[in-house]
């Protein structure tokens, strides 16, 4: 296809479209040349004479993963000159092909006599432009999870073994020095460690699945309080931040795992702000109840959840000011809060942030 007989160079009045396609570089190129790199500035459009163009997002990996294609009569590279944003995604050439580069000034210069279209044109594409975030974000999303749901499954079978050895050895310890109940007590807690790095393990690999299913049985709050309390009395030993856990007598139908699994997430993640923050914290966590349902707040007095997380604070891969954190600690408790079809939100700011989580007492 000649230049003058592209559809585009087409739609411009005959008495311009001469100086218009002067304006215009051809290029040819062959087959994997990179046109624009994905977040390059928008500088130009382009029209294809010959041959495809294959548009690219970036994976995880490095590697480009094709999103769509165009033909030979097409032009892409438009919301960038438009919007003045970055390029999203990234354009090359499938096989050889040429393609017709309009630069920016070009292009304005042509819509320059038609300004309440190019006004609607411009809200049409920043709509069309959002819809595709929104879009490959989920797909990236996606991407990401399948990638944790692996790993983690792949991790379940390696650590089946070394598991299953420690645990051999805590009993065989426990039987040798039966009479000795601060060896009991440690074997005991090793087997409550082993259960519990498993659960969270199977956890992970259930919401990278879509999968959080609970198993639903009587849970006394004091209880669950206790068993957290034992469980995290050496990581939480600490004269610089008090804990204080009040369960009230309270009680529910619901998955003491899972339960613990939320309390151990949200108070790491206070304790570890106030660590941060270097002051004299402390955490609250205070169980409440009526006839329906109970109530949980989880109180701290750390800096509070910063701006820019706040609005996607429950996503997955959403984290900051952490050295070891995932992103996905507060989504799985949101995933396990909903499973117990109950809400969880929260108040934060320079004072300090209090949870609240309300489930139904009846399954």
């Amino acid at each position: 296809m000649k230049l003058e007989e592209h559809p585009f160079i087409q739609s411009v009045s005959d008495d311009r479209r001469a100086a218009i396609a002067d304006e215009v570089e051809l290029i040819t190129l062959g087959d994997g040349e990179v046109i624009f790199a994905e977040d390059s500035a928008p500088d130009a459009l382009f029209l294809i004479l010959s041959g495809n163009v294959a548009f690219t997002k970036e994976k995880l990996d490095g590697s480009l993963q094709n999103v769509s294609q165009s033909s030979e009569g097409s032009f892409f590279g438009e919301v960038g000159v438009f919007t003045g944003e970055h390029r999203a995604l990234g354009a090359v050439a499938l096989g050889h092909c040429t393609i017709g580069r309009v630069p920016e000034p070009t292009v304005k210069k042509i819509i320059e006599d038609a300004e309440p279209v190019r006004r609607i044109l411009e809200s049409v594409i920043h709509h069309l432009k959002s819809t595709t975030d929104h879009y490959m974000d989920e797909v990236m999303r996606t991407e990401k999870l399948t990638l944790v749901g692996t790993m983690v499954s792949s991790l379940l079978h390696d650590f089946k073994n070394p598991f299953s050895i420690i645990s051999l050895g805590s009993n065989i310890i426990a039987q040798r020095y039966k009479d000795d109940p601060k060896t009991s007590k440690i074997c005991e807690n090793m087997e409550s460690q082993i259960r519990r790095m498993v659960n969270m393990a199977n956890d992970l690999a259930a919401f990278a699945r879509g999968d959080s299913q609970i198993e639903i049985a009587y849970v006394n709050i004091d209880t669950l309080f206790d068993q957290f309390r034992e469980l995290n009395t050496p990581f939480f030993k600490d004269q610089t931040v008090e804990l204080v856990m009040q369960a009230n007598g309270t009680s529910l139908q619901g998955d003491f795992s899972k339960l613990l699994r939320v309390l151990q997430n949200l108070i790491s993640n206070s304790i570890e702000a106030l660590h941060n923050a270097d002051i004299n914290g402390k955490v609250e966590v205070i169980a409440d109840q009526n006839e329906k349902a109970v109530t949980l707040t989880i109180a701290d007095n750390g800096p509070g959840i910063p701006t820019d997380i706040r609005e996607t604070f429950f996503e997955p891969f959403v984290t900051r000011g952490k050295n070891e954190g995932t992103g996905l600690g507060t989504a799985i408790v949101k995933s396990i809060v909903e499973a117990h079809h109950g809400e969880i939100d929260f108040e934060t700011s320079a004072q300090g942030t209090t949870f609240t989580i309300r489930l139904p007492r009846k399954a």
